[in-house]
């Protein structure tokens, strides 16, 4: 059997697929199988992987309806016999060494089930793009100095990192995933539509450690055709999907977890950050700096918490919340060894 699974769902990417098999056929890893799973394309990308599974008996392919990517990545999931998985995107790319490398690291750790890596995000010609993932993302703020350096997550951290609404793995193609992981969080909740990748990260991520290796990278490509969020741009339909999420994963996850839930959340600390949301999401629909700073003013004499957190940040010169130094502190009341293990 193969050692790992690149699980490959596909819909009408065609102009995409070179590149994507190409950095698959060039990993420095060979012990792989590809499990395609095209939704009826309709652009040649069918006939396309045909043609390659006909020269590689590592490829195989079939198709199954247009039912969403997570059903797609669910029917690739259903025929994958290796011990990880790799879920590759269809119109995104890695490094060569992406494979070999998040592999050892799993193989070295068997008290993770995810390896991570770091994202290079890429436009549709492949030029890199500079959004700040290294900097701003959720992940980076939460690293600190271990950003750059092989390091451990200890669950639950970044499982509950998710309860500030935004992802720590921005993009799937960032991670190898151990097999037997599926058998204890279950597969992919397509009900939330593109952003359901959120929901499961949260649920592996609330009951396993994740090694993160910092010396190779897997890209996510920002194009006009690919699966967003039809809602992205209504924000009370995006959060209230991220509750719902988050309801769910804490639901599923609290019998597995190696901590009391309920005694890391007490004293309502599961509202928190939902009502920190809804402050600054308030506090940005202002159109003006003044209208802006009245609004701050007003919460400040009404003794809003997150109001003067915000003010503090601000003051600091910090432009994002600094969660996860409070989720680190609830954790400690909990379990004082680390969140982050230097490796």
């Amino acid at each position: 059997m193969p050692r790992i699974s690149i699980c490959l769902p596909n819909l009408n990417n065609r102009n995409f697929l070179p590149e994507r098999l190409g950095s698959i056929a060039k990993q420095t890893f060979t012990d792989w199988e590809m499990v395609v799973v095209d939704a009826f394309s309709d652009d040649g990308a069918w006939e396309f992987f045909k043609e390659h599974a006909q020269g590689d008996p590592r490829i195989r392919v079939s198709q199954a309806p247009r039912q969403g990517i997570y059903p797609g990545i669910n029917a690739c999931l259903e025929q994958a016999r290796g011990d990880y998985v790799y879920i590759a995107t269809s119109d995104d790319t890695m490094a060569p060494d992406c494979l070999e490398k998040m592999f050892d690291a799993l193989e070295k750790h068997s008290e993770c089930d995810l390896a991570h890596c770091p994202l290079r995000t890429i436009d549709k010609a492949g030029k890199e793009l500079d959004t700040g993932w290294a900097q701003h993302s959720l992940f980076a703020r939460s690293s600190g100095r271990y950003l750059n350096s092989p390091h451990l997550r200890k669950a639950p951290f970044d499982g509950l990192l998710h309860l500030v609404g935004e992802s720590v793995y921005i993009s799937l193609t960032q991670l190898l995933i151990r097999r037997s992981l599926f058998e204890r969080v279950g597969l992919f909740d397509g009900r939330w539509g593109s952003v359901g990748d959120f929901n499961w990260n949260m649920r592996a991520s609330l009951v396993t450690d994740t090694v993160h290796v910092p010396e190779t990278w897997a890209s996510w490509r920002i194009h006009p055709s690919q699966a967003t969020d039809q809602n992205g741009a209504d924000k009370t339909i995006h959060w209230r999907k991220v509750e719902e999420m988050i309801d769910h994963a804490l639901g599923c996850s609290k019998a597995k977890m190696s901590i009391n839930l309920e005694r890391v959340l007490r004293n309502g600390r599961r509202s928190y950050f939902a009502q920190r949301r809804d402050f600054e999401t308030n506090l940005r629909a202002h159109a003006t700096r003044l209208e802006r700073l009245k609004y701050l003013v007003r919460h400040l004499r009404q003794g809003s918490p997150y109001a003067w957190h915000y003010a503090g940040q601000r003051a600091l010169g910090k432009s994002k919340w600094q969660c996860p130094s409070l989720i680190t502190h609830w954790l400690r009341a909990e379990n004082p060894s680390p969140c982050l293990v230097h490796l």
